[in-house]
């Protein structure tokens, strides 16, 4: 027997496809979905939560689901996640979590189901972040003739933030935008790295001044959760309509999560739409050439009388 696996990481959703092959010639295709893909809680020590984890069986047949459970840890310096297992420590987070409906059950063809669960955070839970996910594994039930089996795993991401000594902090590290533009929309890039102690959502806006320094448009930065020594891309867009000319400057302000500021970066770039530019060109080399041409051909004189 053949082995192929293959794995992918996102913060927002894990999807690992694993292929188990045999010499025969048939498929099937094994699918399973997930929401939410990321939780988000606050909790002081002894406190407790729960919720529900819509699963849907999207495969071609039922399936049989297996659940896990891991730490992760932010990579430093990246957008990217390490699973770990276990994080070293007195508590871990995914001792915190309980998951309803048992380590393993069954998905016909089609069916949805609302798994509970629930998170207690422990008396001796440490101050900040704490980070694990919930992971659901389905392969297919074994049926007569199926010689490869596709099996799929996802997960929902488990961010939890415990309070006392620890700090919502960050910088800008880059605050891009192209240089020329000639029409909107007019796009920002800002590399936003978390240098503080636990996960938070850094919102924000882009104030644009134009070449006269009067200020024009003010495009908000939408949260994202970033964690701990991870850097995180904003992407946002000034959608303007109409006419841009001259130099224009950028001042991008990012605040934490209890709208404290935290760092600003500027950036300027010009506007000139260069068809206008051109259209103006052809028009001042049309008169040119008529004028030159009228005074070439046509002569006039005056008879006195």
């Amino acid at each position: 027997m053949q082995t192929k696996s293959r794995g992918r990481q996102v913060v927002a959703l894990l999807a690992v496809f694993c292929a188990f092959l045999t010499p025969a010639a048939t498929f099937a295709a094994t699918g399973l979905s997930i929401q939410p893909v990321k939780i988000s809680e606050t909790m002081n020590p002894g406190e407790s939560t729960n919720g529900t984890i819509l699963l849907t069986n999207a495969s071609d047949g039922p399936i049989d689901v297996e659940v896990s459970m891991q730490d992760f840890m932010p990579v430093s310096g990246a957008e990217s996640i390490q699973f770990v297992g276990r994080t070293p420590g007195v508590t871990s987070v995914i001792d915190w979590i309980t998951v309803g409906g048992g380590k393993k059950f069954s998905f016909e063809k089609g069916e949805s189901r609302e798994i509970p669960y629930t998170i207690v955070a422990p008396a001796s839970a440490e101050p900040g972040g704490h980070f694990g996910v919930v992971l659901f594994k389905a392969t297919p039930k074994d049926s007569e003739g199926a010689s490869i089996k596709v099996g799929t795993q996802v997960g929902m991401l488990v961010l939890v933030a415990i309070p006392g000594n620890h700090l919502q902090k960050g910088e800008i590290l880059d605050f891009t935008v192209p240089k020329f533009i000639q029409t909107g929309p007019v796009p920002f890039s800002i590399k936003f790295q978390n240098t503080g102690t636990v996960h938070f959502e850094p919102k924000g806006s882009i104030v644009i001044s134009n070449m006269f320094g009067r200020k024009i448009a003010d495009v908000p930065v939408e949260g994202q959760i970033v964690l701990p020594t991870s850097i995180k891309t904003l992407n946002e867009d000034w959608n303007v309509s109409g006419l841009l000319l001259g130099r224009y400057t950028a001042a991008a302000t990012i605040s934490d999560g209890e709208g404290n500021i935290l760092t600003t970066q500027s950036v300027s770039f010009w506007a000139f739409p260069i068809w206008y530019g051109v259209s103006f060109f052809v028009i001042l080399t049309v008169l040119f050439l008529v004028f030159r041409f009228i005074k070439r051909r046509v002569r006039i004189s005056i008879v006195a009388k």
